[in-house]
């Protein structure tokens, strides 16, 4: 069978098609107007398609063809072409401008052939039969954070080792049973290794727990070079830990990507390659929670950034921010202000499919209830 897929603004659309019907279809053709970019944005999706194809052995057959946009001779002269290749022909819309949609619509059904669009906020697929009428499914399919990835021709640099962490669960969960004890302790030591005075005396059970964790010796003090970990990677972990509870599709922590054309760069160390705390896959979207154990940042600066980099992953992606901080808050817009997220930034935050989580200590069922209904969980 052959699947045409038109490449347009968005290939993050195309791919959960691709990934449901990876068996079945084995002749791809991506079909682009003559512009450049999206030509490129073709050339990404076939060579991430490659990948994918030969990294699980199913024999893709993948081809580029343009065309002029504006000329509807010039549009059905090339689909016709197309129509000799297989019995079976579906041309799918989901990622296709209105006029070059339309005009291939007809001429596929009047061949016999399926129209597919892909509703990537709702995960429900539409199919066009050739007589004109149209069902909807859910696809039932489940990809998982690195075939998203590969098929957008993007390289997963390094990522956490969840087995390797999975016996420090319980030590972490501990830890925030009670936070303000926890944060207490965390002052403390940080202190003490900088010389400062603090008379606060830590509990034996926290630092019972820190030394399990490897953060402070077998004399509770804390170990130089674990001071990090103790200021951020345990927050971490913690967040990790209440959104993989909620069973998404697919989690990730620690995950590094490399998001550039090795074409165009091939040094590794001058390619673009960004950082994901914790990354989520559920209903074939992808998802980011950035964790920030910090009293004072810039959050205007961390929207923008967010911004910018969920888009890597297509217009149906989400964040969130995570920012533990002790700044004096106020209620706004179901978020919280302070001098890190200004009334402007939490606006501009909404607009960017971003949710600020900004609070003095973690409320566990609070954030899960959070992450459950922004990322869209329990769907």
């Amino acid at each position: 069978m052959t699947l045409l897929s038109i490449v347009g603004e968005d290939i993050s659309r195309i791919i959960p098609v691709l990934y449901a019907y990876r068996e079945k279809i084995k002749h791809h053709i991506l079909l682009c107007d003559d512009d450049p970019q999206n030509l490129r944005r073709a050339k990404q999706l076939q060579r991430g398609m490659q990948s994918f194809s030969a990294k699980h052995a199913l024999g893709w057959y993948t081809r580029i063809i343009s065309t002029d946009e504006d000329s509807a001779e010039a549009i059905q002269q090339t689909a016709k072409k197309q129509f000799s290749y297989e019995d079976e022909f579906w041309l799918n819309v989901t990622d296709g401008y209105p006029a070059l949609s339309i005009l291939l619509s007809d001429l596929v059904r009047k061949e016999g052939g399926k129209v597919l669009s892909y509703d990537h906020f709702d995960n429900d697929l539409h199919t066009i039969e050739p007589d004109g009428s149209m069902h909807t499914q859910t696809l039932d399919s489940h990809i998982d954070i690195e075939s998203y990835l590969m098929l957008l021709d993007y390289e997963i640099v390094s990522s956490q080792n969840i087995k390797e962490l999975e016996h420090r669960k319980a030590l972490i969960m501990q830890l925030y049973e009670k936070e303000s004890l926890f944060r207490k302790t965390r002052k403390a030591l940080i202190d003490e290794s900088f010389g400062y005075e603090n008379h606060f005396d830590p509990p034996t059970h926290i630092l019972q727990t820190l030394h399990a964790l490897g953060i402070v010796d077998e004399s509770f003090k804390l170990i130089p070079r674990k001071q990090k970990s103790l200021q951020g990677d345990l927050l971490e972990e913690y967040l990790f830990w209440l959104c993989e509870a909620l069973h998404p599709d697919d989690i990730r922590l620690g995950v590094k990507i490399d998001f550039d054309e090795k074409e165009r760069e091939p040094e590794a160390q001058k390619r673009v390659i960004n950082e994901f705390d914790i990354l989520i896959a559920h209903n074939n979207r992808l998802y980011t929670v950035e964790c920030k154990f910090s009293k004072r940042l810039d959050g205007l600066e961390f929207v923008y950034k967010y911004d910018a980099i969920i888009d890597y992953f297509g217009k149906a992606s989400k964040a969130i921010i995570a920012n533990i901080s002790s700044q004096p808050k106020e209620r706004y817009m179901e978020m919280k202000t302070s001098q890190n997220f200004r009334h402007s930034t939490l606006r501009r935050a909404r607009m960017a499919g971003i949710w600020i989580y900004h609070e003095s200590v973690v409320n566990p069922i609070k954030f899960q209830n959070l992450v459950r209904h922004f990322f869209e969980l329990g769907r």
